[in-house]
């Protein structure tokens, strides 16, 4: 009888989750550094995997940015709303790019803020499009 090695065993555990989709490279690497550098304030661990040009907007204000100008945007605004914490809801994917929203706590106290991370495929490579950050939900729902 034949026991499979360890090394065996683990590239089949390793398979598996491949297929699965199990730990999937946008949403437990770019994600999580966008969370992690929101909640540190660190504007440029937040735009670790930004292209060039980035889009960067807050309260409905902002627009596409150089890389260098979108790390001081981020900066005033985490002099503005130091974060208490920021968590994200599991990530969605649309024609875009892959998304998520999250809230954004305040340390100041008061009403969380809403923020929706899209990231795009760039060939082979996942980039950072867009930053929204806002105090009424940053995607629309559909209400009477």
């Amino acid at each position: 009888m034949h026991i499979p090695t360890l090394a065996s065993r683990l590239a089949a555990l390793f398979l598996c989750l491949a297929v699965l989709g199990a730990g999937s490279p946008w949403q437990d690497d770019l994600l999580s550094r966008v969370e992690l550098g929101l909640e540190a304030a660190d504007a440029e661990a937040v735009l670790t995997d930004a292209p060039a040009r980035v889009e960067i907007v807050l309260f409905g204000q902002g627009g596409m940015f150089r890389r260098a100008q979108a790390i001081h945007v981020l900066e005033d605004f985490f002099r503005r709303y130091p974060p208490d914490g920021v968590s994200f809801s599991e990530p969605s994917s649309s024609d875009d790019g892959q998304s998520a929203t999250g809230r954004y706590r305040l340390r100041t106290g008061g009403a969380a803020l809403n923020v929706r991370v899209l990231h795009r495929l760039d060939g082979e490579e996942w980039e950072l499009a867009s930053i929204r950050i806002d105090q009424r939900p940053v995607v629309r729902t559909s209400g009477l």
